[in-house]
């Protein structure tokens, strides 16, 4: 559910700059062939964005680290410091998509969605929007895994809060309902893409981005929370 489009915003025509920062873990990172290659979706949504804002100066960084985990790894001291290093130039837009490592680690589905509000928290508490994504399906489905990463993502649709809004990426690039010749095409390992996979991911997530940016009030960084 999380924050209401304010659909009755003017569509936003004159932004001078739009500043995005992809966040997460080797799915952001665009991490493919165990490693020897990354193909960021934040690429795709780049290109996307400048196709349809083209008098818009925008910058889209990528900050995705294989392995991290949202309860235990370093996502909150990331989200922080990425944050802290933009406060001279922040950012509008923060896209977060985590809890793939925690599933993978056990943890409980409650617990990552703790985690996570605590990183929707810093970048919100910056000034910026986020959107929140939902986790990835995989391969793997041992155990109660399929049923935890339910879980999660309706924890995760289900989130109110002002400034963050969410997109259900899982049923955009779904690995279970996905034909065989198509997921040979788009997944690398059952785990992460390919390079099409991740232009698919980009894809994707580059018309919420856009459809967005012209319809909430506030689609630029308000400043951060006074403390």
């Amino acid at each position: 559910m999380a924050s209401t489009i304010d659909t009755c915003s003017p569509t936003n025509q004159d932004l001078r700059s739009l500043r995005i920062l992809c966040f997460g873990d080797s799915l952001t990172a665009g991490y493919s062939g165990d490693g020897y290659f990354h193909y960021p979706y934040a690429a795709q949504v780049r290109k996307k964005l400048k196709e349809n804002l083209p008098d818009t100066e925008t910058t889209v960084d990528v900050s995705g680290l294989s392995g991290d985990q949202v309860i235990a790894g370093h996502f909150l001291r990331r989200i922080k410091w990425m944050c802290e290093k933009a406060k001279d130039a922040p950012y509008d837009w923060i896209v977060v998509l985590g809890g793939t490592n925690d599933l993978g680690g056990d943890e409980r589905p409650e617990q990552i969605y703790e985690a996570l509000k605590n990183v929707w928290r810093v970048a919100i508490d910056s000034g910026a929007n986020v959107l929140a994504l939902s986790v990835l399906e995989a391969e793997f489905a041992l155990g109660d895994i399929v049923q935890r990463r339910k879980e999660l993502n309706n924890l995760i649709a289900h989130h109110e809060e002002d400034r963050l809004y969410y997109m259900d990426l899982c049923s955009a690039v779904p690995w279970f309902s996905m034909n065989a010749t198509k997921r040979e095409l788009m997944w690398d390992d059952g785990l992460h893409l390919t390079r099409d996979g991740y232009e698919m991911m980009g894809d994707a997530i580059a018309p919420k981005l856009i459809e967005l940016v012209h319809t909430v009030k506030s689609p630029l960084n308000t400043g951060p929370k006074e403390t």
